[in-house]
């Protein structure tokens, strides 16, 4: 009888070995990911106002040669690119948020 308690006290151990081991590789590897994240966020984000601004003056340009409403166009819609830019970069960190 107690040679099994004691076989089971040995198995557990051996388990918790490697439940410990495993979640030491674990929180290396997020460890790893959280400092390569960090590159490609910002690259995330500048990409997200620079699009929202190219795809704005982009519009704005066709506006105001359509209309002849020179610069008026490509004002207004360059103000809409950089709301639409920044709201994106909110959405991004919300979202980056709520994963963690």
């Amino acid at each position: 009888m107690i040679n099994k308690i004691n076989y089971k006290n040995k198995k557990l151990e051996e388990l918790n070995k490697k439940i410990d081991k495993i979640k030491t590789n674990n929180s290396e590897k997020l460890n790893n990911k959280v400092s390569q994240s960090g590159a490609s966020f910002g690259f995330k984000i500048s990409t997200e106002i620079i699009a929202a601004l190219v795809v704005g003056v982009g519009i704005g340009l066709i506006v105001d040669n359509y209309f002849n409403t020179k610069p008026f166009g490509l004002i207004i819609f360059f103000i809409f690119g950089a709301f639409a830019g920044f709201l994106n970069v909110y959405r991004v960190m919300r979202r980056i948020e709520k994963q963690r």
